[in-house]
């Protein structure tokens, strides 16, 4: 697409995917529905130049991509909630931590198209963020199952699954997955229509947290197709085993071939030089723990965005951006801000919550 056929820049309601602009065989491959208001901001990240030890660097706001609940997961239930409606399901069921951005999200936006939804939550350190988390879901009418250790979240989950097989779809943690992985290869043309706009300039480095890895995966996907050399660091805020180079390759090829499939095939983009790079110093002991480089970074996501930082996501993730900007002088970086900065207002009272998640709210906080 030349600069002269770039959309209009003023953000909006979709009414299709960025990506089905450049492969129109998409239109009819592909469930999607209109969430995200884009083309997310970018902006240049000037409020914490300090912190950083650098004032060049940008920020695409996607925590303001939705008006009730923003983050990375919007892009990604275009895809999923419209493949729930295609196969007729009534109920959405998912999988997260105590904390998790993505039961919120699945929940609040779930609620909103009429689907029950069921989550099934696994145990983290126990933060006020944490908190904040259960509350909100409480408040939404979503039926929350507590699983507890990894084991016995699974097994919750299996059970509740085959209970609800004829109506239920499954959206895994993260909402990670080659269909699911669209909405950001389509973010990655967004931000190339940006570029050429001269919005910013084109970035050499994007700095994303990375649990599942999706989000990363479908940028480094993105960036090929689009012809960038483009390095994405992926730092690490979950467990290695679950988030690692080769899981985030997988995620890369399968998306690739699911893409492929659909529109028969892609460009050969071989100048690209499109790389992940993981950074796995930030995760300290694991998903949910604080460290306390994070803890201290929390100030400096509130002076970015205007909404509190946490530990779990926008706290890492901004350490890893420091690391970045030392490791990469000179170099023009992005980071990809995927923390909401809209939260609900909590409207459940406490000895309304299912006692099975009450004692959440008693004793000390890791943070």
């Amino acid at each position: 697409m030349s600069e002269a056929e770039v959309p209009a820049s003023k953000p909006g309601r979709a009414t299709e995917s960025r990506l089905v602009a450049e492969y129109p065989r998409l239109r009819d491959a592909v469930p999607w529905i209109p969430l995200a208001t884009c083309p997310t901001p970018v902006e240049p990240c000037t409020n914490i130049s300090s912190y950083l030890g650098r004032s060049d660097v940008w920020m695409k706001r996607d925590d303001a991509i939705h008006p009730v609940f923003g983050g990375n997961k919007i892009r990604r239930f275009e895809h999923l909630l419209a493949d729930a409606k295609n196969r007729g399901a009534q109920e959405i069921i998912t999988v997260g931590g105590l904390a998790s951005t993505q039961v919120t999200a699945t929940i609040l936006l779930g609620k909103t198209l009429g689907f029950g939804v069921t989550s099934v939550l696994f145990d983290q350190p126990l933060t006020s963020f944490a908190r904040q988390s259960l509350l909100i879901q409480a408040s939404t009418g979503g039926r929350m199952l507590y699983g507890g250790s990894y084991a016995r979240t699974a097994i919750v989950t299996i059970r509740k699954l085959w209970q609800s097989r004829r109506s239920a779809y499954f959206v895994a943690p993260g909402a990670s997955g080659p269909l699911a992985n669209l909405g950001y290869v389509s973010a990655a043309f967004e931000l190339a229509d940006q570029v050429a706009r001269g919005d910013m300039p084109r970035p050499d480095v994007i700095v994303v947290p990375a649990g599942s890895g999706g989000t990363a995966a479908a940028l480094c996907l993105g960036a090929t197709l689009l012809g960038w050399n483009t390095t994405i660091v992926a730092v690490r805020i979950t467990d290695r085993i679950v988030c690692n180079r080769a899981t985030l390759g997988l995620l890369v090829e399968s998306t690739k071939a699911y893409l492929s499939k659909r529109i028969g095939g892609l460009p050969r983009r071989t100048s690209s030089k499109a790389r992940i790079e993981m950074d796995h110093a930030c995760a300290g002991r694991g998903y949910g723990h604080p460290t306390n480089e994070a803890i201290a970074a929390c100030p400096e996501v509130k002076r970015l965005i205007g909404a509190p930082g946490e530990i779990t996501y926008s706290g890492k993730t901004l350490v890893g951006l420091r690391r970045a900007c030392a490791s990469y002088p000179g170099k023009t970086i992005l980071l990809w801000n995927t923390l909401s900065s809209v939260w609900p207002t909590p409207t459940v009272r406490l000895d309304e919550l299912d006692p099975q998640f009450q004692r959440f709210f008693e004793g000390e906080l890791a943070i």
